[in-house]
């Protein structure tokens, strides 16, 4: 399989001695994953435009402290709003920071992006946004989220006939611990195409795998449409140091025609990513083991059967905390994908989500 150089436009920036590199494409939410009586979510994620600037260097220091949030912190975004979540708060609710300033309609002064689609958390807490075509960094003050200064770095995508973005696409971001790809944290994006990709200075883009094919059925006796086809990105990536021996996740979905975004799969898949095969360069298969449909548990009262859009997830102790595009924050046990309906937030249509990758982390058996 050869490279798929599309679905992203990337930008690459150095602070310090930390790679900061990222890239961009507004909301997330394009094409129709299609909608069912046991599932919620749909869709795939879209792009807004842009427009360039330049970068400064700094760091994201925020109320408190480096990155502004403490040890037990989760951050989670809609389109133009910050998010936290104590993952240790039994009650698990989430708390609204604040707009972000650089997001608005287009043409309004001063603010370029139309939805900050994603978001990054170094190992200090730094927090990074993805918005159209560029990173930024965001510092909380005073009750709002404010962008620092742009970077926009286009790659043209030669395969691309869409004239409106003829660039490579991201659509999901999360850093690499140190030691898995560099001894520092590097930026890693996937596309909707089930590609990731590394992004390091002066903006060199490296393919670092893909999810590999969908197979028969999950292992849980949840059969999957479309088998034999590519999995696709529906959702989102994160990456945890956990002490020197990293974890990765991902939400995935099956489609009859990966990457159209069309007729696919409604409930979304979470599979573990082989940190090992990650750090090598190529077109390799980084699904280490596929852990579950995310469908609701046994022990769960909510009454979907599973659940899509998964666009944001973070990981804490052996749950996966999912942000979908219809709302809901949902618990996702890593182990088999099984999931609980904490709350369904039907005003904040979450587009990303984050945590540092020094937050702990328990791994789900081999």
């Amino acid at each position: 399989m050869m490279p798929r150089m599309s679905r992203r436009v990337a930008c690459s920036l150095l602070c310090g001695s930390l790679l900061v590199s990222a890239c961009s494409d507004s909301h997330k939410s394009s094409g129709s994953g299609g909608t069912g009586s046991n599932a919620t979510g749909s869709g795939g994620k879209s792009a807004a435009s842009g427009s360039t600037g330049t970068f400064s260097t700094g760091s994201s220091t925020g109320q408190s402290g480096t990155g502004g949030g403490g040890p037990h912190i989760i951050y989670a975004d809609t389109d133009d709003t910050l998010f936290t979540l104590d993952p240790t708060d039994p009650t698990l609710a989430i708390t609204t920071v604040g707009k972000i300033d650089c997001i608005g309609p287009s043409g309004t002064p001063g603010q370029q992006s139309t939805a900050m689609t994603d978001l990054a958390v170094d190992k200090s807490q730094n927090i990074w946004g993805l918005s159209s075509y560029a990173v930024r960094p965001l510092t909380i003050q005073n009750g709002m989220v404010h962008c620092g200064t742009e970077v926009y770095v286009h790659v043209p995508d030669p395969n691309s006939t869409n004239p409106s973005f003829p660039y490579i696409k991201f659509e999901a971001l999360t850093f690499a611990p140190e030691g898995v790809i560099k001894p520092n944290e590097v930026l890693v994006a996937g596309d909707t195409a089930g590609e990731l990709w590394s992004i390091e200075p002066p903006g060199t883009i490296s393919q670092h795998g893909q999810f590999g094919t969908v197979p028969a059925d999950d292992g849980h006796g949840h059969a999957y449409q479309y088998p034999g086809k590519l999995w696709e990105l529906s959702g989102d990536i994160v990456f945890l140091a956990n002490n020197g021996n990293p974890v990765g996740f991902a939400t995935v979905r099956d489609c009859m025609n990966p990457p159209d975004n069309t007729n696919c799969d409604p409930i979304d898949t979470l599979i573990e990513i082989d940190m090992s095969a990650l750090a090598q360069q190529g077109t390799q298969n980084v699904t280490k083991s596929i852990r579950g449909q995310i469908v609701k548990s046994p022990s769960c009262g909510d009454t979907s059967g599973g659940y899509g859009s998964m666009y944001g997830i973070a990981s804490w102790n052996d749950k996966v905390f999912g942000f979908s595009r219809s709302g809901n924050l949902v618990e996702i046990s890593n182990v088999d994908g099984s999931a609980c309906l904490v709350k369904n937030y039907p005003m904040d249509l979450f587009s990303g989500a984050a945590v540092t990758t020094v937050a702990p982390v328990i791994p789900p058996p081999m």
